[in-house]
């Protein structure tokens, strides 16, 4: 397999997965918003660091939640913040959301009628949906050219 080839699977095997990926979570956080609601307690936020490798020492923030609500006498424990990624942002961004959702505060879940175990605290688009679009975008405009390209030859 030449170069060629590796960068043409490359690049449209990560666009096509980000666009999927992408979408698959705007669909969630859109029907989020129709998700009927229940009153929550947040027992636990804190922001996580991770390191890569230690020769490129690539520093990753991820924003960590757990709260608890209540339906029809089951006690039920949630993550999410939105369909988007929780690892992935500025310092400012997770000092933010650590702000906004403090131990302790009550908050407004909305969970997913059909599997009431799968929850989110903010319906919509996110984001990291639009992030990976656009990285999905990119992927295919790169990969595009060069299988026109291997046509061609």
């Amino acid at each position: 397999m030449s170069g060629r080839h590796i960068f043409l699977l490359l690049f449209l095997g990560l666009g096509l997965w980000s666009l999927a990926s992408g979408t698959i979570k705007a669909a969630e956080g859109l029907a989020a918003r129709s998700w009927p609601s229940a009153e929550g307690r947040v027992i636990q936020s804190r922001i996580e660091e991770f390191y890569s490798h230690q020769r490129l020492r690539f520093r990753r923030l991820c924003f960590r939640i757990d709260y608890l609500y209540l339906l029809g006498g089951t006690v039920y424990e949630g993550h999410r913040v939105n369909a988007g990624w929780s690892c992935f942002g500025s310092e400012d961004l997770m000092q933010g959301l650590l702000a906004r959702y403090p131990v302790g505060a009550k908050v407004r879940v909305f969970y997913d009628p059909e599997r009431p175990d799968r929850a989110l605290l903010e319906p919509g688009l996110d984001w990291t949906v639009y992030f990976q679009w656009g990285l999905g975008v990119m992927g295919v405009s790169a990969g595009l050219p060069l299988f026109r390209l291997k046509k061609a030859a």
